[in-house]
């Protein structure tokens, strides 16, 4: 197994896959299909190292290290959300002090429209020793989402007060957020705009202040900063739709159809996309 290791971290993925294979066929050890799914990843393959980690499963039931990398994967590669909440809830079962794991749960029940049983996870974590700023941050979201302002705004600040370089961007970003929730629509300005200070490539940041500047009537700065949000974060429908409505404003709507079929493209259900689409294609048909 050293050898595959070894290889691994030289990335000579299909040697280690050989060495990791014939430790498979002599010990069938927890560590080694651990690792081989790992190889399987790399080689963007995550079905077959979800066959890995299964069959480390029904050897060794319940191991976290295996459950975990299978949560991983369903949840991060495949998209398989409950599919992987549920592997967190058998870690929890197992471990229920799995930091990784609550965070997780409390991720997804926060994006399921359940803030409170969100805050329930979160604070169990603060409650474990961990006070960080992505902590604070998320149970600030989630006081404000359950409607509990004061807790919110002094949550944010807490984060605030405990972030580094690295987190401050995406903090400020969901300040901004909470700030266009209860209509302050200068002072979400001034947070998206220190989010870009605190870190220039994020995309939500731009597409954001760019609503706002196209609701001030400031066209050509909105148009701008689609433009580079777009550049920044091409995998964002956001900036694509915006533009192209932009666009459609303005007339100029060879750039909005390109723009909404890329959009589209992007994300295919988004309704608004579909019903802007439909309004330039029998624009087009007309002409």
């Amino acid at each position: 197994m050293n050898r595959g290791l070894s290889n691994m971290q030289l990335g000579l993925l299909q040697e280690a896959e050989k060495q990791f294979l014939s430790s498979l066929k002599n010990h069938r050890l927890v560590e080694t299909h651990a690792y081989l799914a790992k190889v399987y990843n790399r080689l963007d393959q995550p079905l077959v190292a979800n066959k890995y980690y299964e069959q480390g499963l029904m050897l060794y039931h319940d191991d976290v290290t295996l459950l975990t990398g299978l949560a991983r994967n369903k949840e991060v590669l495949l998209g398989e959300m409950q599919e992987s909440n549920e592997c967190y809830k058998k870690i929890l079962s197992v471990q229920a002090n799995n930091i990784e794991a609550i965070a997780c749960i409390a991720t997804n029940c926060f994006y399921d429209d359940k803030p409170e049983i969100a805050l329930r996870y979160y604070r169990r974590i603060m409650q474990m020793g961990v006070n960080n700023a992505e902590l604070m941050m998320n149970i600030g979201l989630c006081c404000f989402a359950c409607q509990q302002f004061d807790f919110a705004l002094s949550s944010m600040q807490r984060a605030h007060s405990t972030a580094t370089e690295e987190t401050a961007g995406e903090i400020w970003y969901n300040t901004g957020h909470i700030m266009l929730a209860i209509g302050d629509t200068r002072q979400a300005s001034r947070c998206f705009r220190l989010a870009l200070a605190a870190d220039s490539e994020h995309g939500e940041a731009m597409v954001n202040l760019g609503i706002l500047r196209q609701m001030e009537g400031k066209i050509d700065q909105a148009r701008s900063l689609y433009h580079s949000a777009i550049a920044k974060s091409p995998h964002l429908f956001e900036p694509h739709f915006n533009l192209a409505l932009l666009c459609t404003q303005t007339g100029r709507y060879d750039e909005a159809f390109r723009m909404i079929k890329t959009a589209l493209t992007l994300f295919p259900e988004h309704t608004h996309s579909q019903q802007l689409y439909h309004t330039l294609h029998q624009l087009y048909t007309i002409i």
